[in-house]
Order: C-alpha cells, then structure tokens, then sequence
C-alpha cells in the first residue's frame, strides 16, 4: 500500500466513525442534504451555527435576515474525512433595505472590502451586501445537521463576480514606480470617469509594454481592455468607450507613456490569451481612495 494511502487510511478510517463523529453526523450527510458549493445557510440556522462556533451570533452587528453562503469547492465540502477537511469557507450576506440601490462602486468587485450583489429568490432578483470581514470557517461537521436554503439562489454571473472578487483579494497588480509617477494626473482623469460611467464595468485590464522600472529616455505602451456583460445596452457599451477615450488621452499627455490604445470587449469573449498578456487593474483604488481608511498599501 502506497505511504501516502496508509496515512489517509489511518487519518480516515471509512468505515468507522469515533464517537465524536457519530455525534457530529457522518461527513455523508452532508452529501445526502444537497450541500454543495454556493449554497446558502438559512438565516434562522445561522443564528446557532455562529453560535456553536462561539461568535457572538446574538449581536446587534449581525442583522436579522444574514445568511451565510459556503464558497468552498463542492468536493471539499463532501470530503469522507473531517480530519483532511475540518471547516468549510463561508461570508456572511446582508440583504440591501428594499429601497436601497446597489452602490456602483461596490458591485462587479472593484472593492476589496465589500461587495454588493444580487441573489434569486422565486426569479425575483434581490441585492446583498458581502463584507470581508464577514469570513468564516465553519467546522464542516455543522453542515451534517442543517439542510441548505434553497430557496435562494446565485446566479451564474454572480458566481463569476464572486470567483474574481476573492480571488483578487490575493492577486493584486503592482504597477512600476515609474509609471505611477508618470500617470499620476492621468489616474485621477480615470477615477473621475470610471466612477461615473463604470458601473457596468466588470473589470478593467492593462498591458505595458514592460513591467519593470525604465529609465526617463525610455517610455511605456498601455493598452486597456474594458470587460463588460454580454447584451450591454449599446447606449451604455458606447458611454463607456467615450470615457476610455478621454482617458486614453490623458494618458497620452503624460511625459514618458508614447501608445495607448483601448477596447470594450464582452467577458465572454475573453480567451485565455487575455490572462497571460494583461493584469487586472485594481478598481479599487478608484472606490476607495476618498474613503477613511479605505487607503491601499504602496506598492513593494
């Protein structure tokens, strides 16, 4: 028997349980009760998951409608043994009051810290905030003793938000000293118009030229690659457009940057190719630079 299978042999025995686990709930059920990635804990059962995690669920911080939605792989969250997979990542959701729009600048992940997004509940859309200080983990063993809510639903490009949103918590773009310097009037030129026209924005892409520090007889290229919704109302598509052509231009009137050109481009015209040329421009300094403490750390 390979080393490896003895150690999970010993670790996850499958065909017995100890007691601890036996009180607990097979791993199994959390399987038979439809568990599975982008699943909702109903808000009366988050009160006592909280609190059997001894987090305060009792405070007046949390609101009444929370839910916890579980954003860990499906396969994890299923795993036969709790010892391999002990807890499963979750964010606490806040419903929006009903006469609360969504902020533009928290939506489609340009802010790090907070997220609005909209759920599905009988086809009808309904919009929640997500912080990230809302992370929990919760011991997997929990979710053998709750069913899913099912009544409310992530939608497809919400998952796809999602995934960014979390993912660029760890991935930032770092640009050089030199083209931070260069650029500095020109990013001001692109907060003031994203912030008016970016709401349908789901993410901005930048290529240069080179990514490292040049010297002054030396200059930087920038392409950007604005990615938006499939079925953009053209009104809107063409708006945005305008506004990376006034920011284009600003870009180009800096000292040390020569080319800069630009596009709107559907996400789900996107290729791979995308991904290896282009980083992810960080919105979020364009939602949080007015804000307190919203400051983001200088670049190493």
């Amino acid at each position: 028997m390979p080393f490896l299978h003895r150690i999970r042999k010993l670790l996850c025995p499958k065909a017995t349980f100890s007691v601890e686990e036996q009180e607990r709930g097979e791993p199994a059920s959390i399987k038979q009760r439809g568990w599975r990635q982008w699943s909702f804990v109903s808000t009366p059962d988050v009160q006592s998951v909280l609190r059997a995690m001894s987090l305060g669920a009792g405070s007046p911080e949390l609101a009444k409608d929370a839910r916890l939605l579980v954003v860990s792989q499906s396969c994890d969250l299923v795993h036969h043994c709790y010892a391999s997979e002990p807890v499963a990542e979750a964010y606490l959701c806040e419903l929006l009051a009903p006469d609360a729009l969504p902020n533009g600048n928290l939506t489609a992940g340009k802010n790090p810290r907070e997220l609005h997004l909209p759920f599905t509940s009988d086809g009808t859309e309904h919009w929640y905030r997500i912080h990230s200080n809302g992370r929990v983990l919760l011991p997997r063993h929990v979710l053998a003793g709750v069913d899913p809510d099912l009544s409310l639903i992530v939608p497809e490009p919400s998952v796809r938000v999602l995934q960014r949103w979390i993912v660029n918590r760890i991935v930032r773009t770092a640009f050089p000293d030199a083209f931070n310097h260069r650029t500095r009037k020109a990013q001001g030129k692109l907060e003031d118009r994203l912030k008016k026209t970016g709401t349908h924005l789901l993410g901005l892409y930048v290529s240069l030229n080179s990514w490292d520090e040049v010297g002054d007889d030396e200059v930087y290229e920038i392409d950007f690659v604005g990615l938006v919704a499939e079925g953009l109302e053209e009104e809107e598509r063409q708006a945005l457009l305008k506004a990376f052509g006034e920011i284009a231009a600003a870009y180009e009137k800096s000292d040390g940057v020569s080319v800069v050109d630009y596009r709107v481009q559907d996400e789900e015209e996107a290729s791979m190719s995308l991904l290896c040329t282009h980083r992810l421009f960080p919105l979020d300094y364009l939602s949080l630079r007015d804000s307190p403490g919203g400051e983001l750390p200088p670049l190493p």
